[in-house]
């Protein structure tokens, strides 16, 4: 064969080799990497979770990146192909962040990263009261103040200062009501107070009725003040140290009778009372919005236990407190529960058991 012919020959094996090695390229591609779920509102120095999906298994890595400084973070196989990394940005701005597998590195998105949320600190808080989403009552047993506060934002603004102020809530109406040693006092919408109810000895937690009635407690007793004005009216006697009140909407009055270890519930029609609960140290109560179950602060187990309307147990929130004192629940079914200290906490929980503290961002 001539130089000319073996050098057609060598050129037709060259071409059809790069074809061979073309069609195998596209036989078999690269990994292919696609976002199932982001970070969402990140937080710097927080754990957060990405999700991808990877169409091979295989050593799957999340990165993220800003300005040079970058992290890489081992991703869990979970089912379907999809692959799970708890990630950490160490400082706030805005960061990108992909995956890479088997060769093959893509860039998935950016995230604007919060800076760390300050947790709110209250001087003994004792009392919380949910009025809306947006809008809680919390007392400072230490001060004497009563907050509003944005539990979204971390907002608070001084609604009172009241000496030894204790309790708080709001009735239907809108009416804001507040224990402070021996007075029950009514707050107007500036802030300022007008006693409607004087006892004995200091008033503790109270309760109003979806028909404006209120509730108190003393250190024995317990009282009825029909539409939150006029004579009080004993409901109850032989209470010891009561720490919460609740009103159900079948007619019944809870009582954490502390000092005893008892709930008690009295029939509001009959006068009747009976044990509604064993826990050894009762102290804050509230009603679901359903109306269907209940709960209460256990200080002596430092849980909150959720019980039926009826005082069957149904299980504990599964987070434990340092010092739980009152409980307030939300409309969409999370919780509010204050954990009291002279640097007391306000504590969420969601309806899916996620735990946070209400914070201001940093």
């Amino acid at each position: 064969m001539s130089m000319r012919g073996r050098r057609r020959n060598s050129l037709a094996a060259v071409v059809v080799g790069a074809a061979v090695v073309a069609a195998c390229a596209a036989a078999a591609p690269g990994v292919r990497l696609t976002l199932v779920h982001g970070p969402g509102q990140a937080e710097a120095g927080r754990a957060e979770s990405i999700v991808v999906r990877a169409t091979r298994a295989g050593n799957v890595r999340i990165w993220i990146a800003r300005r040079g400084v970058g992290r890489s973070f081992a991703a869990r196989a979970l089912s379907g192909g999809r692959y799970r990394a708890r990630i950490v940005f160490p400082a706030a701005g805005r960061w990108t962040y992909g995956a890479r597998a088997g060769g093959t590195r893509v860039r998935l998105g950016s995230v604007r990263v919060r800076r760390r949320a300050a947790p709110l600190t209250f001087a003994w808080p004792t009392s919380v009261d949910v009025v809306s989403s947006r809008s809680l009552l919390l007392v400072e047993n230490g001060n004497g103040r009563v907050l509003r506060l944005d539990p979204l934002t971390g907002k608070a603004a001084v609604v009172t200062s009241v000496d030894r102020a204790y309790a708080v809530a709001h009735s239907p109406s809108g009416a804001v009501f507040l224990s402070a040693g021996k007075s029950l006092l009514r707050l107007d919408g500036a802030g300022h107070t007008s006693r409607v109810a004087e006892a004995d000895a200091d008033i503790g937690p109270i309760a109003v009725a979806a028909n404006g009635d209120v509730y108190y407690t003393t250190q024995t007793q317990a009282f009825r003040l029909a539409g939150g004005t006029g004579t009080p009216k004993e409901v109850a006697a032989n209470l010891s140290g009561p720490h919460g009140l609740a009103v159900t909407s079948d007619g019944g009055l809870l009582v954490s009778d502390t000092g005893n270890g008892h709930v008690k519930r009295i029939d509001l029609k009959t006068g009747a009372v009976e044990t509604w609960g064993d826990l050894a140290e009762p102290r804050g109560i509230s009603i679901a919005r359903d109306g269907k179950t209940a709960y209460v602060v256990d200080a002596s187990t430092h849980r909150v236990v959720h019980l039926r309307i009826d005082g069957k147990r149904l299980g504990t929130v599964k987070y434990f407190f340092a010092d739980p004192y009152a409980v307030a629940t939300a409309g969409d079914g999370s919780l509010y529960v204050i954990d009291t200290s002279a640097a007391g906490r306000l504590y969420r929980v969601t309806r899916g058991g996620a735990l946070t503290v209400v914070s201001r961002p940093g």
